[in-house]
């Protein structure tokens, strides 16, 4: 008898397709929690939309200030909301600079003062308790480069710095200056990062130019000190780790690793990468929550890969750093989609999307992780298992749980031999073992797919609510 086991997925997250990856990986996996308690696999809570009808926009950049509000900025139509504590949003301001346009591409918290970039002018309004946003400068400074896609933040060594084209400006003590460092053209700078004392500057030349640079300058010598060039369309983002540096380049789901002078490939999204197919990280979509880097992945054209929020991590430096889809948006879709910023706000996880799933009625929101309710449905899904080749064989197996509330479920799901659609099995719940077993064998296949999917409880009762199955692991077995 020969035995299929699927356990600690922790250690393996998720492969690097279908067919392949490391040890514990498997194929699919979505609104698992697999690395708050080692060894058992919880559903997530979910994302629920909290912004209403008030976000209008896709939000690139979501600011917690010192007044005890958030802050949220439109990038298209320049709106600025507030959101309280309570989860109440209200729309502040709308921008309205003496030129170009009124997009808030990014915005920071600096010595007393909000600062938001748009194409041409800095603008900044006082922190106040709260904060009087009719008080505010929408013209404070002028950008010389007037970037009209990418204005990054990025405090390091007590002072702001803001990319525009191929300057680096700076706010120091209340103080603008236009190029505090220029690079070569035609680079724009597209991401900021730090490392120790210096800045990183990541750039972005056009959609044609696969050929970047990151620079690392250590924010005083007259130029950069060091420069590395990578065959990339952009730096995107700089995750949000802990005294490491990952960065999103070009359009195909790479992940590298800066090592100090150079960077490194690192990581894949998985997906379907061939052609126009492309996707990206923006900027602000990455926050660390609770040691564990996210990041949201957004369609640019084809959806290449599962679009929603992602981790890159481990539950401590003795586990691997693993991938694994922690969240699709609230509504529900994983295509289409776009993440313009994810933020930790004290405890509670924000995430501002755009869902264009139906292009005619293109929505907008800002979702938060609902702690009073459950996913929905999790699941994840095996690596293809070649069984045999010259001789079919049936499977009979179960997964094994730690809890099964009342009105929850676990499903076992397969594709024998390469099937487009899941057929789910008939199963049986042994109370005694804590098994979900087939009651049926799978039906005989040379290669073969399992899917298991986790469903909240669903009952009214108050002990029931927020409630759902803890996996274990599942075994199959072939003669």
């Amino acid at each position: 008898m020969n035995n299929i086991i699927i356990r600690d997925i922790n250690l393996g997250g998720i492969a690097d397709s279908k067919y392949q990856g490391q040890a514990n990986s498997v194929a699919e996996m979505v609104g698992f929690d697999i690395h708050s308690e080692p060894g058992i696999m919880k559903s997530n809570q979910k994302l629920a939309k909290e912004s209403g009808a008030y976000v209008d926009d896709l939000v690139k950049v979501i600011l917690p200030c010192s007044d005890g509000i958030t802050y949220l900025f439109g990038s298209t139509n320049g709106k600025i909301w507030s959101r309280t504590s309570a989860g109440v949003y209200a729309l502040e301001a709308t921008a309205s600079p003496a030129a170009g346009a009124v997009g808030i591409l990014d915005a920071y918290e600096y010595q007393g003062y909000i600062y938001y970039a748009m194409e041409s002018r800095l603008g900044r309004v006082a922190v106040g308790a709260p904060t009087a946003w009719a008080g505010r400068n929408d013209s404070w400074a002028t950008f010389t480069n007037t970037d009209a896609d990418f204005h990054p933040m990025k405090e390091q060594n007590q002072v702001l710095y803001i990319g525009d084209g191929n300057y680096v400006a700076q706010v120091d003590a209340g103080v603008f200056t236009a190029d505090a460092l220029d690079i070569k053209t035609p680079l724009r700078i597209k991401s900021l990062g730090k490392i120790l004392t210096d800045l990183l500057v990541g750039t972005f030349v056009n959609v044609y130019r696969v050929a970047t640079e990151i620079f690392r300058w250590n924010t005083w010598s007259v130029s950069f000190s060091s420069s590395d060039t990578i065959p990339e369309v952009g730096i995107n983002s700089f995750l949000v780790t802990d005294n490491y540096n990952l960065v999103n380049a070009g359009r195909k789901g790479n992940i590298y690793y800066y090592n100090g002078v150079q960077l490194e490939q690192f990581k894949k999204i998985p997906g379907n990468w061939l052609g126009t197919n492309e996707a990206l990280i923006h900027p602000n979509a990455s926050c660390n929550m609770n040691g564990l880097p996210l990041f949201g992945l957004s369609n640019i054209l084809g959806n290449p890969a599962t679009q929603g929020v992602y981790s890159l991590g481990g539950y401590d430096r003795n586990y691997p750093k693993v991938l694994n889809l922690e969240w699709l948006i609230s509504t529900g879709n994983s295509s289409a989609i776009d993440i313009g910023a994810i933020e930790l706000v004290g405890t509670v996880l924000l995430v501002s999307w755009k869902d264009a799933t139906v292009p005619a009625a293109i929505v907008y929101g800002v979702d938060k992780l609902d702690l009073t309710a459950k996913i929905v449905s999790a699941y994840f899904a095996t690596r293809v298992i070649n069984i045999s080749r010259n001789d079919s064989k049936t499977l009979a197996g179960y997964v094994a749980y730690r809890s099964l509330p009342n009105d929850s479920s676990i499903k076992i799901y397969h594709k024998v031999n390469y099937a487009i659609a899941w057929t789910e099995a008939t199963t049986v719940v042994d109370i005694i073992r804590k098994t979900v077993y087939l009651k049926e064998a799978f039906p005989e296949a040379n290669t073969i797919q399992i899917k298991v999917e986790s469903n909240a409880a669903v009952g009214d009762e108050s002990q029931y609510i927020n409630n759902a199955p803890e996996i274990e692991m599942c075994e199959f077995s072939f003669e």
